[in-house]
């Protein structure tokens, strides 16, 4: 056997393995764990080049690995935008904004990150961002993405208007006025970018690399991109052609209210076929049902008691729910759910339900995330259809 290239000695190695969980020592070539045992028996495979290290009684674990995250887009937007993470009042909201826009020189100034459980259409508007930045467009999008705000010149820079519609599964804030308050629900996030200077492929690439270095740091070598479009599969082919994807990435790519069905199978395949090997693949299909608690837009059983209205309403119809999962579990596509409210829940159950009864069962792992409220009716449907509750 070739000597190795590094050996990790005197740990407490778990293998994951049930006949032999834990270990003494390990052997790495060429990137590659290539034996694993006792220390005498793994330190005799050192050669004159072998690295060695002693673990010094120290607990060793497999690669962590990240079941719900949004890599690229994290990625891009955390290392190249101002981070929000941290602000907790309106005056901090104020100061980290414009310090970041006094330091980069751009068309727009963009942030990302702050908690919708802090602000919300009652503390953040275009007047606050105006305060920050009152001299280029600004867009702030918050940590989950549902909601993000403009300044007044954001607004103007989009083509905003009292009177424009609201776009499907989105919701533009105005205020007492009637004008647009710059605040942005669900898709209409997406109108609003979709009106602006868009980041490149390098930008995203390098986002990436930056968000795999992260990981790395903190134990994770594999993780689920839990939305994927066009884009984000360039790029990741890209990298991953170019040796520069270490992290396994798994993806889920999204459909869309506006897709039909046959489209969306065949893109998603398109996709899946373009990723059938190496570090990345694209595996399941995502759908977003509903949006978040936070804003009201959570599609829930019982009406909200403090919105006009009182629900939100499925982002899907339950038609196309079923139709779709049931094209798409045929086709052999792991199937990823956004449900927050226990409406949605339901609803993405009900469908999966349906694609089992037509298509029979398989090891599907179908999965629901995020499951912030559900009706104690449905918990043991998880069990009987074989679906994952992914809570993250």
């Amino acid at each position: 056997m070739a000597s190795a290239d590094f050996i990790l000695h005197n740990a407490r190695i778990v293998t994951m393995d049930g006949a032999i969980p834990e270990v003494r020592a390990m052997a790495v070539r060429d990137g590659r764990v290539m034996a694993l045992g006792t220390d005498d028996d793994i330190r005799a495979l050192a050669g004159p080049g072998t690295r060695l290290m002693d673990g010094e009684g120290r607990l060793v674990l497999p690669g962590f690995q990240d079941t719900h995250i949004h890599l690229q887009d994290s990625g891009q937007d955390y290392s190249q935008n101002a981070d929000l993470s941290f602000v907790r009042t309106e005056d901090e909201m104020v100061a980290k904004v414009a310090a970041f826009a006094a330091t980069h020189d751009r068309a727009w100034v963009n942030g990302t990150g702050w908690y919708s459980g802090i602000f919300h259409a009652g503390n953040l508007n275009r007047h606050l961002l105006d305060r920050a930045v009152p001299d280029r467009p600004c867009l702030i999008v918050a940590s989950d993405g549902h909601n993000a705000c403009l300044n007044s010149l954001g607004i103007a820079a989009v083509g905003l208007a009292a009177d424009t519609p609201d776009p499907m599964n989105g919701h533009f804030v105005h205020d007492e006025t009637g004008a647009p308050s710059g605040m942005l629900y669900e898709n209409a996030v997406g109108w609003a970018e979709a009106r602006m200077p868009a980041p490149s492929d390098d930008d995203f690439a390098r986002g990436v690399l930056w968000a795999q270095a992260l990981a790395h740091r903190n134990g994770f070598t594999g993780v689920l991109d839990a939305k994927v479009e066009e884009r984000h599969v360039r790029v990741y082919n890209s990298l991953a052609e170019r040796g520069e994807l270490t992290l396994r990435v798994a993806a889920t790519a999204l459909v869309t209210a506006h897709d039909t069905t046959a489209a969306a199978v065949a893109r998603l395949k398109g996709f899946r076929a373009s990723t059938s090997g190496g570090r990345f693949k694209v595996h399941s299909a995502k759908f977003f049902l509903d949006g978040v608690i936070e804003n009201r837009t959570a599609a829930m059983i019982a009406p909200y008691s403090d919105v006009q209205g009182g629900n939100a309403p499925l982002m899907f119809s339950p038609e196309q729910i079923g139709d779709m999962f049931t094209a798409f579990d045929a086709e052999r596509f792991q199937i990823h759910v956004h449900a927050i409210g226990d409406m949605a829940v339901r609803a993405a159950l009900d469908g999966m339900e349906r694609a089992r009864i037509v298509n029979g069962d398989w090891p599907s792992l179908h999965q629901i995330a995020h499951i912030q409220f559900i009706d104690p009716a449905d918990i043991a449907r998880f069990r009987q259809l074989g679906v994952m509750a992914n809570v993250q």
